[in-house]
């Protein structure tokens, strides 16, 4: 499990009794939630203990917001020696770009301009912690705050692309317009004080915190009607969260429940309570992603539907009620966005598992792409039931829908979805003309060449190479370009 990053955010109103907000567009090349949209904030750096004053109210996660708040935005919440608000001066563009380029701490830029810190400039509402799909893990706090006289707020080009004010209401209807991408904490946050002033949070959010307190799983809506359950399920490393999702507004399926531990299922089954669900749709047939899928099936009184070759695998296992055509079309009932019904799309996706699925929903263009791509590491292919050449060419295919989001089973969602898909097919291309070039010195067996193309790996991930080389082997057997000699030795055919 990785380990929490302390972080803090800011929500910042024009005044107190103000509904609209600031919001920063974050850049699509971050790592964790890039091409989204959030409020101002980041992650805890070490001088901020210079600052703080625990024995005054002012913790290290306010000293945190502020600067962040700063950095990201040029509004400085500090005060001068005599009390009120410090107004904008001309060294204030100077600062921040110190700040940026970290050539000055912010406890020597706020000593210079004889400014301190002031807990009453914040108002806590809470914490919010990454759910366990994402690599990065973030214990957010959250603050209120309001626009000092004379300030305004500017982003500039970065890690951010752009600000703008807006209501909570006004946001969500963009959300589920299709229009905006906010991260699920903004969602939740933004559905707390829908059509109220943002200095509501702390208590209009207490009940929601109050349920995550007591172990219940967040909310995770990256997209309207499609709701992430990040479930133990301890696939290959270094996967250990199955991403179930939910899909639908009514009709609603529930895709690739995975969990064979009790707990984790009773985790998803407090999740299903009073939600419609009217199939249960599996991807593929790998034990990671229908572990749970009988059990659901009778619990919640639903038939289990697959591709025909997912269920023939899964014979004497699972009961596969239904079959899934590529091509089939999904009714998901009335749209969030009010112009009428949506639907998800089948894509017959073989190269990982024989029988795969994905599944595109055009009217927010979402792909929701199971295991043909993990955004933790590449995916495995498997000699026994994989096809890389295979896998490529479904790739490709799932090149050609427009996506504005990619939803995988394991890791978090990425806007960058044409790149990911490009990097995946050209990863194998790479691995492919590595394993030519070892072969074309001398014949080797899958262990010599397992320990060349993954020298200093760590055992775990040498062994899951050799099975990465070996279906790659197969691949370039079939094409002619390799031969296999017995003994579990190879050679290139050809120059």
């Amino acid at each position: 499990m990785s380990a929490l990053i302390e972080a803090a955010s800011v929500l910042l109103a024009r005044s107190s009794g103000a509904e609209e907000v600031y919001f920063v567009g974050r850049a699509p090349n971050l790592r964790f939630m890039g091409g989204m949209v959030a409020f101002p904030g980041g992650k805890v750096h070490g001088d901020d203990a210079r600052l703080s004053r625990p024995d005054a109210g002012l913790s290290i996660r306010m000293v945190c917001a502020i600067r962040e708040l700063f950095e990201e935005t040029g509004v400085l919440l500090a005060r001068r020696e005599d009390g009120p608000p410090v107004e904008p001066r001309a060294g204030f563009d100077g600062w921040r770009r110190s700040l940026l380029d970290e050539s000055r701490s912010f406890a020597d830029i706020l000593a210079e301009g004889g400014l301190h810190l002031d807990p009453i400039d914040l108002r806590p509402a809470g914490h919010l912690i990454t759910p366990q799909f994402a690599p990065m893990r973030f214990d957010t706090a959250f603050f209120v705050a309001h626009l000092p006289p004379l300030q305004e707020p500017s982003v500039w080009p970065g890690e951010l692309t752009h600000g703008f004010w807006g209501t909570a209401a006004s946001a969500l209807h963009q959300w589920r317009q299709g229009l905006l991408l906010p991260t699920p904490p903004t969602v939740s946050i933004l559905q707390a004080i829908e059509g109220r002033p943002v200095r509501e949070l702390p208590e209009r959010l207490a009940p929601l915190l109050a349920r995550l307190d007591r172990g219940e799983m967040p909310p995770i809506w990256f997209s309207p009607g499609v709701l992430m359950v990040p479930l133990d399920c301890r696939g290959l490393p270094p996967t250990t969260h199955t991403n179930t999702l939910i899909v639908g507004t009514g009709p609603a399926y529930l895709i690739d429940p995975g969990p064979v531990d009790p707990v984790e299922q009773e985790k998803l089954f407090a999740v299903l309570a009073d939600r419609r669900i009217d199939a249960i749709v599996l991807s593929h047939h790998h034990p990671d992603h229908v572990g749970a899928a009988t059990v659901c099936a009778r619990r919640l009184g639903v038939p289990i539907l697959a591709h025909r070759l997912t269920a023939d695998l899964l014979a004497g296992h699972v009961v596969v009620d239904r079959l899934i055509g590529d091509g089939e079309i999904f009714d998901l009932g009335q749209a969030p966005h009010g112009r009428g019904k949506w639907a998800m799309l089948a894509v017959f996706t073989p190269g990982h598992a024989p029988g795969h699925l994905a599944f595109y929903i055009p009217d927010y263009q979402l792909l929701l792409v199971g295991d043909m791509i993990s955004t933790l590491s590449s995916m495995i292919i498997s000699p026994e039931d994989g096809d890389v050449a295979a896998y490529v060419r479904s790739l490709e295919l799932l090149e050609r829908y427009p996506a504005r989001l990619l939803m995988p089973a394991h890791g978090g969602p990425t806007t960058r979805t044409a790149a990911i898909l490009r990097e995946a097919i050209t990863h194998r291309a790479l691995r492919e003309e590595q394993i030519l070039e070892s072969l074309g010195r001398q014949p080797c067996s899958l262990d010599e060449l397992a320990a060349e193309m993954y020298r200093g790996f760590p055992p775990a991930t040498v062994k899951l190479g050799r099975m990465q080389i070996h279906a790659g082997l197969i691949k370039l057997e079939r094409e002619r370009r390799a031969i296999a000699l017995g003994g579990d030795r190879w050679q290139r055919v050809g120059g």
